[in-house]
């Protein structure tokens, strides 16, 4: 097995909010895992392993890569040519179900009133509510956002992982502290 530090860390975001959020963590040095040892040093945004493999595994790398894919879907595979396998140490799913924005509900507390209706996808919920999030699934609204409130995100990400309840790994996992 090898140390945190001989590996490399590749974070991919399913979209463009999960990108903005992982994109402030970094930059805050919010994530257990150095700058320098995240993949190519930013977050990346393709989800299918045989895309991944080809433009991103396909170069000269002498270290492991750990994998980690922020994601709401349980169904989505992540499947990586044979070929390419041996340079990823293991693939992780971080969830953020139903769907990112349901930290902006736990920022604003109100959690307990969305789950009152939880027929409502969060994007939804959000935008109904909360009048200066408008354009919630925008990379540029979302990194404004908690870039500005970066301490609710993380206690928005730890409350999240407390009511999530579930056995599920999610962006709380990876925070520094």
């Amino acid at each position: 097995m090898l140390s945190q530090d001989n590996e490399l860390i590749a974070l991919i975001a399913e979209g463009s909010a999960e990108n903005a959020i992982l994109t402030v963590l970094m930059e805050h040095d919010g994530l257990k895992y150095k700058k320098e040892n995240i993949f190519q040093g930013e977050i990346i945004r393709c989800r299918n392993g045989k895309e991944f493999a080809r433009r991103f595994l396909n170069k000269s790398i002498n270290r492991k890569v750990k994998v980690y894919r922020i994601l709401d879907s349980r169904n989505e595979r992540f499947r990586l040519p044979l070929a390419y396998k041996s340079k990823v140490s293991e693939v992780i799913n971080l969830y953020t179900r139903p769907e990112i924005e349901i930290l902006h509900i736990i920022n604003n507390d109100d959690y307990q009133r969305y789950k009152k209706q939880a027929h409502i996808k969060p994007s939804i919920y959000a935008k109904e509510h909360y009048k200066d999030l408008q354009n919630i699934k925008s990379y540029n609204e979302n990194y404004e956002f908690w870039d500005r409130n970066y301490n609710r995100l993380i206690r928005s990400l730890k409350l999240y992982k407390k009511y999530s309840n579930n056995k599920e790994q999610c962006i709380a996992d990876i925070l520094s502290n």
